[in-house]
């Protein structure tokens, strides 16, 4: 068995991502039941951006929370998409071709605990599902606050621990065992959905996350889970 701190070595990471970056989303809206949309509109309309803003969103992934967020800040607005995996940035392009936000959104390769960035750049900077394969959350989050401008939002909708008896046990016994089941299906080695519950499993509390955005400097902090306690938004002003 691998160790579970493996998932956030950040070659690990470069290798697991980029090996599902293709396929990333559609298993996402399977194993969500397409609550992930959900969970990013319920993120964008508490980052408390607005037209003619200029927001980060680190580890973009495929771009889904960048093309939620360059809807509210419109044709005036900036995002910047930043993810240090080549094929996640791949895919986030070809997501964004299909939309309006071509001139919006642009993609960078960057690694969110080094964020390439004046102090004070940003309205808003957000981390969708990326918080818990992170090297170090609190330097992440750091790096988030300086970037951000006096009176921004620094932001984070990620995936939970349900603490409701019942949906815990059943959650558990889907995450760990039928996700990657079927996640793995198609792939002859490797196997990268077996590595996935380990960065749930070593995700801190709600409450330590919410600390955590305390002791960057953050005030203001909040958190919302959502379907259940299967994810969580938190969120800070800086």
């Amino acid at each position: 068995m691998e160790p579970l701190d493996k998932h956030r070595q950040e070659d690990f990471v470069q290798q697991l991502f980029g090996s599902i970056a293709k396929r990333y989303d559609l298993l996402n809206a399977i194993f969500t039941l397409n609550q992930d949309t959900y969970w990013r509109n319920f993120a964008t309309e508490k980052a408390n951006v607005a037209a003619g803003h200029s927001v980060l969103d680190v580890c973009c992934g495929t771009g889904k929370l960048s093309i939620a967020l360059a809807e509210k800040v419109g044709p005036n607005g900036r995002i910047i998409g930043l993810d240090f995996s080549e094929n996640m940035l791949q895919q986030a392009k070809e997501n964004i071709k299909k939309t309006s936000y071509k001139q919006t959104i642009t993609l960078m390769q960057g690694n969110a605990l080094y964020l390439p960035f004046a102090d004070n750049s940003f309205d808003c900077a957000t981390i969708g599902f990326g918080l818990r394969n992170v090297a170090n959350i609190k330097r992440a989050l750091s790096e988030m606050v300086r970037v951000i401008k006096p009176g921004g939002t620094v932001l984070s909708v990620e995936l939970s621990k349900p603490s409701a008896p019942i949906i815990k046990q059943l959650y558990y016994l889907y995450f760990e065992h039928l996700l990657p089941l079927l996640g793995n299906l198609g792939f002859n080695k490797n196997q990268p959905y077996y590595n996935l519950p380990a960065s749930l499993r070593t995700l801190p509390e709600h409450s330590v996350i919410q600390d955590l955005f305390i002791q960057v400097g953050l005030e203001q902090v909040n958190y919302y889970q959502l379907t259940g306690g299967i994810a969580a938004v938190h969120l800070g002003i800086k």
